[in-house]
């Protein structure tokens, strides 16, 4: 059983909310810490190894941790990037992607699932997008949160409805029994190599994603997988992508951040004949 982690509930549950701590406490392999008036600190202080805290609220669930970070759910810059395709404006994952309608899309590194959600509405209802999110906990606050989060633009929920999480745990697990050529496009956002000045918005999750760095053996499954292109996103000035042999950038030289493309097809045609 995990130590590090445990299940409580807002102040004064009722009934579901203590049924939905237990179902979450058994799919996360953790206790679930009992609650009725304390603070958090004090919680935290009845189980000495926990370092963090899912809890089960009414309408949404909070991750926190003892020194006072906290994520929830929210659509956050992936919002306001499908406002600004939505108003025609360009965006340099889908122009990397080159995503239409009815394609599938394997993300890799879920975190909010801005971008995959900006993907989701790139394929439409006949597409398919799925989310692996290394740190179980977080995934299971978005994949919840994307079920039920509202927003005044009826493309953005639709969009958020249709993202599936499909894995929770490190993506090479997913990756080395995904049959050959499931998805059209699979993608990783991993945390990058050097530092970058993020949003604001962005700073709670690097209290609770997973850091594993991107690796030679998960870009080799992703090729398998991919019907025509591996997107890799880094900082511009790292040296990761280089590392990889990733030399098809997209991005804008004023932009933090670039897109690297592995084109599997180019690839496969470009290999000479046995």
């Amino acid at each position: 059983m995990r130590t590090e982690l445990i299940v409580t509930t807002s102040h004064k549950p009722d009934a579901v909310l203590r049924a939905r701590a237990a179902h979450f406490a058994r799919e996360l392999d953790c206790e679930v810490a009992g609650r009725h008036a304390e603070g958090m600190p004090v919680v935290f202080g009845r189980y000495p190894e926990a370092q963090r805290a899912l809890v089960v609220q009414s309408g949404r669930l909070l991750l926190v941790n003892r020194a006072g970070n906290e994520v929830f759910f929210h659509p956050n810059l992936g919002a306001m990037r499908l406002r600004n395709v939505l108003r025609g404006q360009p965006d340099y994952l889908l122009e990397a992607m080159q995503l239409v309608p009815g394609e599938s899309v394997l993300d890799c590194t879920l975190g909010y699932a801005g971008e995959a959600t900006l993907c989701a509405h790139a394929v439409g209802d006949t597409g398919e997008v799925h989310g692996i999110e290394g740190s179980q906990e977080l995934g299971i606050v978005v994949r919840e949160g994307l079920k039920v989060f509202e927003t005044d633009k009826a493309a953005l929920n639709e969009a958020m409805r249709r993202v599936r999480v499909v894995h929770l745990g490190h993506h090479l697990e997913f990756l080395k029994v995904c049959p050959d050529k499931r998805y059209d496009v699979v993608y990783f956002d991993p945390f990058f190599d050097v530092a970058v000045d993020t949003e604001e918005t962005l700073v709670p999750l690097k209290a609770f994603g997973d850091h594993s760095p991107l690796t030679t053996e998960a870009l080799t499954h992703a090729r398998r997988i991919a019907r025509r292109r591996v997107v890799v996103k880094t900082a511009r000035w790292s040296e990761q992508l280089a590392d990889f042999g990733i030399t098809e950038l997209v991005g804008a030289k004023a932009r933090r951040v670039v897109y690297g493309i592995i084109s599997v097809q180019d690839s496969e045609k470009s290999a000479p004949d046995e």
